[in-house]
């Protein structure tokens, strides 16, 4: 199936569909209105496992409008083309073979390929929110205002202001597939990792909620005194304290709860949405609750858990971003105003900071949410792309294995296909497919009266009454256990006992022969035409399997054979004939009577072969098939639905794969299907196991490792964006709560180059390069396409804005150290420093607060780097931790000489370690988060790189098909089945008006086959006729041959025909005449040649003739391309009436290539059977000059041969029958 520009539709055949409900973990088996869903615009993603909607036209996958190429087809056969705007063709599915024989204009696009930008859209897709619910006449409208703005107003919406606009406005729509059931098997496909991250994230809350609780039961249980020489930062208030247990403990009972839940197998993405919002209300109340409990004395508390709240809302729960931004800017306001009308903190810098460092949390947040769904969406197209590669692929082998075994049994196939898959092999002669098979019976039936027959029909409906009778016999040939061996014209035969023995194989024939007796007396019925069953049988030995290079047509050769073909040429219309060894094998279960098959066929006499007629059993009597009445054509038609034909429809495979099956699932829920199976037994720990090492997370495959490497993350500029963003936060804070602290700033000044230059590095590579700067723009494209290289500057950029808070918390740390006893000296803002008129308590803590916050805001910059491996966030997290605390217990060291501090064995727990509790949960969630990120953006690569490998796979296979299809049908005919959704029972045949037919027999091979012990009872004979015939068949590879395509080979009898296509029917220069013509002159040559090699003396024989002939395919079960008509007739004549090592060519022919400067010879008047007189040639040798051809040879055809005559016979048997 061709995917439209995004990426596929599901068919709008619903009711066909597999309900999708039964799949959705809820079990909502609710009917819903088909138009219910587009009415309920604020149900969006995270609802999309609960209902099932309807296919919208166009559907496409992906939340960005798109429209159709022209090519873009159908995803089933019968449906009718879907609205879509723009040129959009009848869709066709990509799941036919065809593919492989297009041109590349016409294969296939991957959807997922087209849906991550590998193909480009057209028309360009709008990104902007759902197109669920967008109008194409409400574009058109905005495109039409668009161009009848004014230049100011262009200028306007193109202004800064606007582009970020518009930047937000894409950042912040909806990230959601339009098609509903690919959302939902996204959520589904993610959902391990989803639950995996709430898992981690409420045992970290739950822990913490633990420490809080037991630090505040200790001081609840212990509580500390007031210093005598000044009071503390906060006196102890039991009715806080208790609101703070309580809320705690109600926490852990929630996160318990929760955990519970959350950890359970049945999860479903819809239960990890409530449960995201009830970790929601827990922040909220948190904040609220530790603002309170602190009040003035340490308002920023609050702060530092806002901040911790709001990035880790992005980071680690399941939240869409409209959602998280929304949670953010609760969690800042919230505690803005706290810290106004709580904590007391009026001064405009403190305030300031305080929303300075929350904006750039939700800023980050934003910059780690973005980057991360739009690279999990990416990576699930890509995921699907590779289940919809590996299902295409399977499909392509079933097909191509159907259209082997319609030609060839199992045992030959599967070697074949074997071969033809493994590598060629440098043998002396060509392996030959010969498999010996001793009692087995063999059944030849040849339809009497069959010229009578077609005189009475046109040629279309010549080969219809053949398609369906043949495949009446084959159907027959199946319950009755015999295996159809090949059509020669109106002849068909089979055997019984292949390629499995079994002891009832003449049986098997018998009724075989009666019931095709049967069947054509229903014809006789119907037609009122004297047509009947001829049937010769005979049990023995056979060889089978296949000869040649090309056109495989699987077949038997014996003595035995032979000796059937004769029983049938022997026998007697509307009876079975058999000889004396079929007898034996009957017992006395069938009447018969004598045969005297030996006054009707000369070879019978002559080998003295006793025959019998088998006596048709009484149950056998005429019986009454009711009518069924359809509306088909005439008598021909009334004579299939006698036979039961009529009630296919559309059931039979078009290649005869069969019988009538279910209806095949759509190409689009096969992959959805294989695609939840997929997820649902996917298992992130085992593919971690399997493909990355404990810790490191590397790749053990170091060429995995490499080329993962190599990888670009389109998201690396918006990184350091947000590092940017941080590093600016940090710069204002420092200038508004530190603005006396020099000492920090000076030693920061390489730092700040640092900082500075990185990102407008990285940045280069968005904008167009200029002169005098291509040496920067060079290494800032090796930064975005060299993943080691990119990683060395995040760290840098990740130290740097870490060492940078680091300067300031030292340098504030030891320069408490040098403090007198005087607390003005301290070198710090005023308004830190100064005492409440309330309880003249010492506000020092303000300042070890907004250090944290910055050291947080240094911590989430190293975060934000989803490119950075997981182990150098680790080393930076942990380390700026390590930092801070040994700053903090410097800084505690200080301050106890300043007067208005106390002893810290005499503050609550709760004042002393709540920053540290934090801290320590705040480091482990953002590790915890870079190794879930590492580990999925890795597994994600292994997913692409089987992607990758898979396609590869399909291109060896697509040259892998050609061959196979090639060598079973002509290109064109399979094109014809596997490129068109056509209905299944429907006949192939075309009218070619100007073929070139060719017959080319070696007569003494027959003398040449022996079956004796020494030549392994004659294989080593049929060896040497395989040799001959992949030798005529690799004549065929060389270009100056090119119109020529081989129909069969039938024992010792190779038939070629030219200019059945419109590219090979020259019907000006007339070269596929001249191609044959030279064909037949060069086959004359390589048969001397293999007589010299193999001292031998084969003779060819060789007939050509020109004329209108019906193309078709005959047989529902086991497909065979042949040819019919008069034409083809003469052509086998003018073999049989040939003469060996020559060359003989009607009139028509002889005027083509005497007007083309071949010499011929006029050989004169013979007699043809079926044609009377007729003038013939010779031809002697090549072309030895060409002139143009001013006779039309067209204009001698007789009224007989003209296209739309019926044919006045086929192709019968090869050879010419008595």
């Amino acid at each position: 199936m061709q995917s439209s520009p995004m990426l596929r539709s599901f068919s709008s055949e619903s009711e066909h569909k597999r309900d999708w409900k039964q799949r959705l973990s809820l079990r909502d088996n609710r009917r819903r209105d088909p138009d219910s869903s587009t009415s309920r615009k604020g149900c969006t993603r995270k609802w999309a496992s609960l209902k099932t909607a309807p296919r919208a036209p166009g559907g496409d996958l992906l939340d960005a409008g798109t429209s159709r190429s022209p090519s873009s087809p159908s995803s089933t056969a019968n449906t009718s083309p879907l609205p879509a705007t723009g040129t959009d063709g009848v869709r066709k599915s990509n799941w036919q073979v065809i593919e492989h024989f297009g041109s590349k204009e016409k294969g296939s696009l991957s959807s997922s390929l087209i849906a991550v930008g590998t193909i480009p859209r057209s028309p360009p897709a709008r990104e902007n929110g759902s197109i669920l619910n967008s109008s194409p006449d409400l574009e058109g409208r905005e495109v039409e205002a668009e161009l009848l703005m004014s230049p100011d107003q262009v200028r306007q919406q193109n202004g800064l202001f606007a582009k970020i606009g518009r930047l937000m406005g894409k950042i912040c729509s909806t990230h959601q597939f339009k098609n509903e059931q690919v959302e939902m098997l996204y959520q589904r496909y993610f959902l391990k990792m989803n639950q995996s991250n709430m898992t981690n994230l409420i045992t970290l809350l739950l822990v913490l909620c633990v420490c809080l609780l037991v630090i505040s039961l200790t001081d609840f249980v212990m509580p500390r005194k007031l210093p005598e020489d000044g009071p503390l930062p906060d006196s102890i208030r039991y009715d806080k304290l208790l609101v703070l247990v309580c809320t705690s403990g109600c926490c852990i009972a929630i996160y318990a709860v929760l955990l519970n839940i959350v950890s359970r197998p049945a999860m479903n993405e819809v239960y990890l949405i409530i449960i995201s919002y009830f970790i929601l209300v827990t922040f909220v109340t948190m904040e609220i609750c530790i603002s309170f409990y602190f009040e003035a004395s340490r308002p920023l508390l609050g702060a530092v858990f806002a901040l911790a709240f709001t990035y880790l809302t992005y980071s680690l729960m399941p939240n869409r971003l409209k959602d998280a931004l929304l949670s953010g800017a609760i969690l800042a306001l919230a505690e803005i105003f706290l810290l106004v009308y709580v904590g007391k903190m009026t001064g405009f810098f403190e305030v300031f900071s305080c929303f300075v460092i929350l904006l750039c949390g939700n800023i980050a947040g934003v910059c780690t949410h973005y980057p991360r769904e739009v690279a999990q969406r990416k990576a699930f197209l890509e995921t699907r792309q590779c289940i919809e590669a590996r299902l295409k692929i399977q499909r392509e082998n079933q097909q191509q294995e159907r259209l082997l075994l319609s030609v060839l049994p199992r045992h030959v196939a599967m070697e074949m296909k074997a071969d033809i898959a493994g590598q060629p092999k440098q043998e002396q002669f060509h392996k030959i497919y010969i498999q010996k098979h001793e009692n087995v019976s063999i059944l030849f039936a040849d339809i009497c009266g069959f010229t009578t027959l077609s005189d009475q029909c046109t040629a279309e409906e010549l080969v219809r009454i053949l398609n369906e009778l043949f495949a009446r016999f084959d159907r027959l040939a199946a319950e009755h256990h015999c295996l159809r061996i090949k059509l020669l014209g109106d002849c068909y035969y089979c055997v019984s006992g292949l390629p499995e023995a079994r002891p009832d194989h003449a049986h098997c024939t018998v009724e075989m022969g009666l019931d095709m007796i049967d069947a054509i007396a229903l014809v006789r019925g119907v037609m009122n035409v004297n047509v009947n069953m001829r049937v010769g049988i005979h049990t023995g030995r056979v060889h089978c399997g296949v000869l040649g290079l090309r056109k495989w047509q699987f077949d038997v050769w014996s003595n035995d054979v032979t000796l059937a073909n004769y029983m049938e040429s022997g026998g007697i219309p509307g009876r079975v004939h058999i000889t004396k060894e079929t007898l034996k094998c009957l017992g006395n279960d069938y009447v018969v009577e004598p045969g005297n098959g030996g006054e009707r066929n000369s070879y019978l006499k002559d080998h003295n072969i006793n025959t019998y007629l088998i006596v048709a059993p009484s149950y056998r009597g005429d019986t009454t098939i009711p009518y069924q009445s359809h509306p088909m054509n005439g008598n021909i038609a009334k004579e299939m639905r006698i036979m039961g034909h009529g009630s296919q429809h559309g059931h039979s495979s078009k290649l005869g794969f069969g019988e009538p099956v279910e209806r095949e699932k759509n190409p689009e829920d096969e992959v959805n299907e294989y695609l939840m199976k997929a997820i649902d037994a996917r298992s992130i720990d085992r593919l971690r196991t399997e493909h990355c090492r404990t810790l490191l997370l590397n790749f053990r495959d170091p060429t995995k490792e490499a080329k993962f490497m190599l990888e670009k993350d389109r998201m690396l500029t918006m990184y350091f964006f947000c590092s940017t963003m941080c590093f600016i936060t940090i710069i204002l804070v420092q200038l508004a709560v530190f603005r006396r602290n020099n000492t920090a700033l000076m030693c920061s000044v390489p730092i700040l180059f640092l900082l500075v230059f990185i990102p407008i590095l990285v940045y280069m590579n968005s904008i167009k390069q200029r002169r005098g700067f291509s040496s920067l723009f060079l290494v800032s494209r090796t930064i975005h396409k060299n993943r080691n290289i990119a990683q060395i500057f995040c760290f840098i950029m990740a130290a740097s804005i870490y060492a940078l808070v680091m300067f300031q918390t030292f340098s504030l740390s030891f320069e408490i150290q040098c403090l007198n006893s005087t607390f003005e000296e301290f070198n710090c803002t005023n308004d830190l420093l100064n005492y409440t008129n309330e309880n003249k308590g010492c506000k020092h803590y303000y300042l070890v607060d907004y250090l944290l916050l910055l050291v947080m805001v240094s911590m989430i910059a190293c975060a934000v780097y989803q490119i950075l491996i997981s182990l150098l966030k680790t080393v930076i997290l942990l380390g700026g931790m390590t930092g801070f605390l040994l700053a903090y217990v410097i800084y505690n060291k200080g301050v106890q000489s300043i007067t208005c501090l106390y002893r810290s064995s005499e503050v609550s727990f709760t004042y002393q370690y709540m920053n540290v509790i934090v801290l320590a949960a705040f480091v482990i969630a953002l590790i915890l988060h870079g190794q879930q990120t590492e580990a999925t953006y890795r597994l994600d690569f292994v997913w692409k790189l089987q992607a990758t490998e898979e396609k590869e796979d399909m291109e060896h296979l697509e040259a892998y098909n050609r061959k196979l299809l090639a060598n079973i049908l002509p290109v064109h005919v399979a094109e014809h089945f596997l490129n068109s959704e056509k209905n299944n029972d429907e006949l192939y045949h075309e009218q070619c008006d100007f073929v070139c037919i060719m017959f080319a027999s070696i007569p003494n091979f027959s003398e040449f086959y022996v079956e004796l012990e020494a030549n392994n009872e004659g294989v080593e004979c049929l060896r040497l006729l395989n040799e001959i015939i992949a030798d005529f068949d690799e004549l065929l590879s060389e270009d100056q041959f090119k119109y020529i395509e081989k129909i069969k080979s039938t024992g010792a009898t190779y038939m070629a025909a030219s200019g059945l296509t419109q590219n090979t029917c020259d019907m000006t220069d007339y070269k596929h005449v001249s191609a044959m013509a030279d064909y037949a002159l060069r086959l004359r040559d390589l048969l001397e040649e293999v007589n010299q090699h193999s001292f031998n003396h084969f003779r060819i024989r060789i007939g050509i003739n020109v004329g209108p002939v019906v193309a078709g395919v005959i047989g529902a079960r086991k497909p065979q391309y042949d040819i019919w008509g008069n034409a083809v007739n003469v052509a086998s004549r003018m073999d049989s009436t040939g003469i060996q090592d020559k060359i003989q060519i009607t009139r028509e022919v002889n005027q083509i290539l005497q007007a083309k400067g071949y010499p011929t010879r006029c050989r004169g008047t013979i007699k043809v059977k079926g044609k009377g007189t007729m003038e013939t040639f010779f031809l002697e040798g090549p072309a030895k000059s060409r002139p143009n051809i001013t006779v039309n040879p067209l204009a001698t055809f007789g009224s007989e041969d003209r296209p739309d005559k019926p044919a006045t016979s086929t192709l019968g048997t090869i050879s010419e029958k008595n």
